[in-house]
């Protein structure tokens, strides 16, 4: 990402005459790094060559191109550069144009007087750092957003927990052009058995990196600092190719959740304080994204602990009631049970009396699920103990 730096800024004078063009020079060039162009034609060059400058002082009345033509053919391409128009004419119509259409920050009329023309210049620079300032602003912010909309969007594709941090780590590390990376899940005060690599593929690799790749050996002392400080940790590669390394925590609410890693080719160009914030924030929001699916997954895992024990219990509750019964004569019998959840509370019991009765029991327990069930097994145990008694009671007392 461009940003204003603490260096000298770049002006650019032009004009054809040597005199004025050595006098400019002389005049800003402790203060700025000065280019010199003697006509519209070599400034162009030299932008071409050299890229925005910060201001550009240029003349008006030059052969071949006149100032406001040569400054309207530099807004598309450098709208942040600051213009100043010297001209020894009081060419109205053209000044008050090249003014309104925002070509020419100010115009100086020619001889002019240094000090003032400092002035001028000063509060050019000024604005030029508040322009800049404001865009690197917006660019950050625009940036940010398309990166947080791939990552929602990527997340929200993933299938589950493991697709969605495979997916997270792919796309930070694709976003912010990382050689590779690993994202690595947290549980408690350690790092978990699983481990979510990425690297980029070879076809996309600089002609100098199609090598095999292997991680920083820093990479592993890395991710501990973080897993004890909860903090970013940065470091250069003590590698020959001293790439840029980071690892990032993902954090909710004091919770570790994870540790990314990202390292960079050594052909790229290093991140700057700009791009390690942005990419914080990014993990800040993926963060938030895996203690949701986390929470989801454990949600479902108890779900799913759950069901496997109620059928448990729906077999054991099936297996309480009789499955068969003795010789019941000529009076045929048939029973069964269906809950209307895994388990209920419904139950039947058949009994062969000694005497030659059949005893039928029904019971219908009010609710349904587990409660139910337990009142079932214990209305159906008080049942068979008084029907096993040596003398088994009336129908009635039982």
């Amino acid at each position: 990402m461009s940003q204003v730096s603490s260096q000298k800024l770049k002006l650019m004078v032009v004009d054809d005459e040597p005199d004025n063009l050595d006098l400019l020079y002389r005049t800003f060039r402790r203060d700025f790094k000065v280019f010199k162009a003697d006509g519209a034609l070599s400034a162009l060059e030299t932008l071409e060559k050299e890229g925005e400058m910060a201001i550009i002082i240029s003349d008006q009345r030059m052969p071949i191109m006149n100032g406001t033509e040569f400054l309207s053919k530099t807004v598309d391409r450098f709208p942040e550069t600051i213009r100043i128009l010297l001209t020894g004419y009081t060419d109205v119509e053209d000044l008050v144009d090249a003014i309104n259409s925002g070509k020419v920050f100010k115009y100086i009329t020619k001889p002019w007087n240094p000090e003032n023309l400092k002035i001028v210049v000063q509060q050019a620079s000024e604005t030029y750092k508040v322009l800049k300032k404001r865009t690197n602003e917006l660019r950050r912010a625009l940036r940010r957003e398309e990166i947080l909309n791939v990552v929602t969007r990527t997340i929200r594709e993933s299938l589950d927990y493991k697709d969605m941090l495979q997916a997270i780590v792919k796309t930070i590390a694709e976003n912010f052009e990382a050689a590779a990376g690993v994202l690595r899940p947290v549980e408690g005060d350690h790092f978990s058995v699983d481990s979510f690599p990425y690297q980029i593929p070879e076809g996309d690799r600089s002609v100098e990196s199609k090598v095999e790749f292997s991680f920083p050996p820093e990479m592993p002392s890395l991710l501990d600092r973080v897993l004890e400080t909860r903090n970013t940790q940065v470091q250069v590669s003590s590698e020959e190719d001293a790439a840029l390394q980071l690892a990032v925590p993902l954090t909710v609410q004091q919770d570790l959740l994870a540790v990314l890693y990202l390292t960079q080719d050594r052909e790229a160009t290093p991140w700057i304080e700009d791009d390690i914030n942005l990419l914080k924030s990014v993990v800040e929001q993926a963060a938030l994204a895996v203690s949701q699916a986390k929470l989801y997954q454990r949600t479902q895992q108890q779900a799913e602990k759950m069901r496997a024990e109620l059928e448990v219990a729906r077999q054991i509750q099936h297996n309480l009631l009789r499955q068969s019964w003795g010789d019941t004569g000529n009076v045929k019998v048939q029973a069964s049970c269906y809950p209307a959840r895994e388990v209920g509370g419904d139950f039947f019991e058949v009994y062969v009396h000694p005497q030659g009765d059949i005893w039928l029991a029904v019971g219908d327990v009010s609710g349904k699920g587990v409660p139910a069930a337990l009142f079932m097994t214990s209305a159906i145990s008080i049942l068979r103990r008084e029907l096993s008694q040596e003398a088994s009671p009336d129908p009635h007392v039982v």
